[in-house]
């Protein structure tokens, strides 16, 4: 094996290594996203490991919701792999600031193109080229050179030179002298030359002695000036070529020269980043539809289930919302999609923070503590919102742990306390913490705590929740009786102070057909209905506009876009549009007529399943929640209809309506061929 091989080989198997150290290190540090990271190392690979091979820029997109790591990951990938001063990071949501991209573009260019570097290109939904429901073209496009950079990873830019702009001051200084008395020939003064001194004499930079001496009409300290400018213009490759070619010029020809050399050092220059590994950051409200509910309430697995379902068409479908389609192309085709964090993810991360106190606390001040399960799980119940990412859990952590710390040290100098051991746990809103020594409790201390999301999650016990407890219980009915699924959760009490309570609802199928349709309004409008079965018409509460809304905007979408009325035809009240058909007097109509019929499905369940409703309702008036598994009890126990509820709904009816049809028309068609053939074989006798 020739030596280049065996080198090659060596750096292959190293960078290999470190891949995989890189790898395992990022998912010990960050929870819940190990797909993400075995995807962010393999899509990185080829650039860490064959650099040489590749012509264009590698782009990897990285797309989830807020906090959940994505720019830290990067950073730290960098880190591990060595490439810390070959990391460039751009924020485009910023214009102006250092950390934009064109304010930073300088110092990415200084950079030696020959070296692989990375590009970090953050909060990248901001840079977009469309805008508004008309997808308008946005005039003023600061990130514009954004583009070329990801597409051919050549960018023309215009470099900011000090220099440069002192030459031009000499090179008008030059032409004035010109203009008064100062004559040249072949480089040099031959007249004027006191007007030229009085001009440059004192000027540190200018005044060169032998320059005087020898009447030269350009300073030999701006040779290298323009070397570096227009060197390669001019052929010149030593200070002597632009001595050499200066000595042949009178005072018109060195001006026009040096305004030549100035004309080409204002050029655009190509910087060529085809090397390069450009990481595109953003967070897709179109796609993470979740990203809009801000309640602390749902739990984090919901979330969690619902982005896995995210897939790369998703993500171009609402990439299409901001960028045009050639610049989606450019992006590529990998798309490394986030999850929202789970329960167990955040649990982990709370644990790590812990431990990381702990760690601190050993190595600075000697002690040894140790925090119980249930200061993690209070840290979880006031720092966890699904959609948020970490951000909000540290902020938690921080004023329910760390702010905390530094009292319960001063007490073992204050008590004069001989204890090697600190015991963390919550009891009744306070943060206790027991002193211990050789494993006994020698004191305990107690502080009290904020906890501003579980006193909101309370139990109010008063008529507005009483009024949502019967409202929830309603369409928590209707979706259990007639659409067969039971509610994952129900909450009479929220954190959210604009919404009362809600229930969420998992469809496990994702089609609409058209039977589901009454059913669907009936669950809308099962909230309204509960409350005036329980309370009476007149004393129904004005808290359903959601619900009537939603039930509104959801016929017209069936009816109107979908094709689920009574003529499969696309209705729209625009008359510049030639594709719909504009008179919507009937559809309307018919909307009308399903929320009747939806209203009316809905009052005939309640009253048929009222032990039902008036059980869960008075549950609901006392507690703030219930979860899937005790309602479903509930509901099994106290339901009058013959309902069976789905658990599983991967074959409800089209696949096997479709193989029943296959093969009882295959034997049909079977059994008519064969006796055509027989027909025909008797007739042929």
């Amino acid at each position: 094996m020739n030596t280049k091989l065996i080198k090659l080989k060596d750096e292959f198997i190293t960078k290999q290594k470190q891949l995989e150290y890189a790898r395992n290190t990022l998912k010990k540090e960050f929870f819940g996203i190990d797909k993400a990271i075995d995807e962010l190392v393999n899509n990185t690979r080829s650039w860490y490991v064959l650099n040489e091979y590749q012509t264009r820029p590698l782009v990897v997109n990285l797309w989830g919701l807020t906090g959940v790591g994505k720019t830290s990951l990067i950073t730290r990938l960098a880190e591990l792999l060595n490439c810390n001063d070959s990391l460039f990071k751009f924020d485009l949501g910023i214009k102006t600031s250092s950390s934009s991209f064109t304010r930073g573009l300088d110092d990415l260019c200084e950079k030696d193109e020959s070296k692989p570097i990375i590009i970090a290109l953050d909060e990248f939904q901001h840079s977009r080229t469309l805008r508004g429901p008309l997808r308008e073209e946005v005039q003023e496009d600061d990130n514009r050179k954004v583009w070329e950079l990801i597409d051919s990873g050549k960018i023309e830019y215009y470099p900011w030179d000090h220099g440069l702009y002192n030459l031009i001051d000499y090179t008008k200084k030059l032409q004035f002298l010109l203009q008064s008395s100062v004559k040249v020939e072949k480089g040099k003064i031959i007249k004027g030359i006191s007007i030229y001194n009085a001009e440059f004499n004192g000027d540190s930079f200018w005044d060169d002695d032998d320059d005087n001496k020898k009447n030269l009409f350009v300073k030999r300290s701006i040779y290298s000036s323009i070397l570096d400018y227009a060197g390669k213009a001019f052929h010149f490759n030593l200070i002597q070529d632009v001595n050499k070619h200066l000595l042949n010029l009178n005072g018109e020809e060195t001006i026009a020269f040096l305004y030549n050399v100035i004309k080409i050092a204002k050029k655009p220059k190509t910087k060529n980043f085809t090397k390069a590994l450009i990481f595109i950051i953003g967070n897709l409200d179109e796609a993470y539809t979740m990203s809009n509910n801000l309640t602390a309430d749902i739990d984090a697995d919901l979330f969690h289930e619902s982005s896995l379902k995210i897939t790369i068409p998703q993500i171009k479908n609402a990439l299409s919302n901001r960028f045009r389609k050639e610049q989606i192309s450019r992006l590529g085709n990998i798309h490394i999609i986030y999850p929202a964090l789970n329960k167990e993810a955040y649990k982990a991360i709370i644990l790590n923070e812990l431990q990381k106190v702990i760690t601190k606390t050993k190595n600075h001040i000697g002690l040894k503590i140790k925090f119980d399960e249930s200061v993690s799980d209070l840290i979880y119940k006031e720092g966890v919102f699904p959609t948020q990412g970490v951000r909000p859990l540290l902020t938690s952590l921080n004023y329910l742990i760390k702010t905390n710390l530094s009292i319960f040290f001063s007490e073992i100098i204050i008590k004069n306390l001989n204890s090697s051991e600190l015991s963390f746990h919550i009891f009744e809103k306070e943060l206790v913490c027991s002193y211990l020594y050789r494993n006994k409790i020698v004191h305990n201390k107690k502080v009290s705590v904020l906890t501003p999301l579980e006193d909101i999650r309370i139990s109010k016990k008063d008529d507005l929740q009483a009024i949502t407890a019967v409202h929830e219980s309603g369409h928590a009915i209707i979706s259990a009786i007639l659409l067969k699924v039971v509610p994952e959760h129900i909450y009479s009490v929220t954190t959210e102070g604009d919404n009362n309570g809600f229930i969420y609802t998992k469809f496990p199928w994702n089609y609409i057909a058209k039977k589901e349709i009454v059913k669907r309004i009936a669950m809308y409008l099962g909230g309204i209905m509960a409350e005036e079965l329980v309370f009476g018409k007149d004393n129904i509460t004005a808290g359903s506009s959601s619900d009537i809304i939603m039930a509104t905007k959801f016929l017209s979408n069936m009816y109107k876009l979908n094709g689920l009325g009574t003529i499969p035809m696309f209705f729209d009240l625009d008359s510049a549009n030639n594709d719909s058909y504009h008179d919507c007097n009937d559809v309307e109509l018919l909307i009308k007529e399903t929320l009747k019929e939806g209203y009316e499905l809905a009052k005939c369940t309640l009253i048929k399943e009222m032990k039902l409703l008036l059980t869960l309702s008075n549950y609901l008036s006392d507690h703030s929640s219930i979860d899937k598994l005790a309602l479903e009890k509930m509901i099994k126990k106290y339901k009058i209809s013959e309902v069976e509820l789905i658990n599983n709904s991967e074959l409800l009816y089209y696949r096997n309506e479709l193989k029943s049809k296959i093969s009882s028309d295959l034997s049909s068609i079977s059994k008519e061929l064969f006796n055509t053939i027989s027909l025909n074989h008797k007739n042929n006798k």
